[in-house]
């Protein structure tokens, strides 16, 4: 595992949450949730538990992982249960149709019991050292951290993509920006991070359920006017995504111009509701 990245920008330098021996998180409250949802990946999924609750068990509090099976039809929810009857830390939401990645995130922060929730996707193409830096943000006072992947040197998102992928996240991001005026240079990174409250409240405002879920999200943290934090963050794609570029651009784009005319019409809440 790579060393944890310097603490999110826009913040100063913090302490990384303090390492210390193993514990029972069954005995103390949970501090953090990690959500992973997960589609017919069945073939790597087994991998990512194995990591991240060999990382569980070095982090030193008390944190569980709930993992979103979202309609799966290669048996990865008897995986995912496998897992949650093998290990008490984790625990197993399965869902019985494909309702999209935004629906299965959004089950994942109902079931969440820790203080912050953190959702990355089930290939782990982004290092676990990052959450440490997600957190420290949100300690710093941010109500989100959000993984920016074009921070660093190297826009990562450029890695093992092809040029036709690579162009299209360029254009959607221009879109969005074009119409919502986020500021936000890449919506779409996998890792997010929030305190469950804030969550929750977004969860319960958005309307969209598909990958364009994260838009929807970082409009309404916007119009609320919550403290995002950026996360520089590196990926390493894994492989075998089911992500249909050309469909699912077309299916995000239209998710955006519906958000528009949902602000237009003045059916989000002006304030974050308490």
């Amino acid at each position: 595992m790579r060393p944890a990245p310097a603490p999110a920008n826009r913040f100063r330098a913090g302490r990384a949450p303090r390492r210390t021996p193993p514990i029972d998180t069954l005995a103390h409250p949970t501090e953090l949730s990690v959500i992973i949802p997960a589609y017919n990946e069945a073939e790597r999924l087994p991998g990512t538990l194995a990591a991240v609750r060999a990382w569980m068990d070095g982090v030193g509090y008390p944190v569980e992982l709930v993992v979103v099976d979202d309609g799966s039809r290669d048996g990865t929810g008897a995986i995912i249960e496998a897992a949650a009857a093998e290990d008490p830390r984790v625990r197993a939401v399965v869902q019985p149709e494909n309702g999209g990645k935004g629906a299965a995130i959004e089950a994942g922060v109902k079931a969440a019991r820790g203080g912050e929730v953190v959702f990355f996707d089930a290939d782990l193409s982004y290092d676990l050292g990052y959450v440490a830096a997600a957190r420290a943000a949100l300690a710093a006072g941010a109500d989100l951290a959000i993984g920016t992947r074009d921070a660093g040197p190297e826009d990562t998102r450029k890695r093992g993509y092809s040029l036709v992928r690579r162009a299209a996240s360029w254009a959607f991001n221009r879109y969005v920006e074009g119409l919502l005026r986020l500021g936000v240079s890449d919506t779409q990174c996998g890792f997010k991070a929030f305190r469950r409250e804030v969550a929750e409240a977004l969860f319960d405002a958005i309307a969209t359920r598909g990958f364009g879920f994260d838009v929807e999200l970082l409009y309404l943290a916007r119009r609320w006017g919550l403290e995002i934090a950026l996360v520089p963050v590196g990926m390493e794609p894994r492989g075998g995504s089911s992500v249909n570029v050309l469909r699912h651009s077309v299916t995000m784009a239209r998710d955006v111009l519906r958000i528009r005319r949902r602000a237009r019409r003045g059916e989000y809440p002006a304030t974050i509701p308490r």
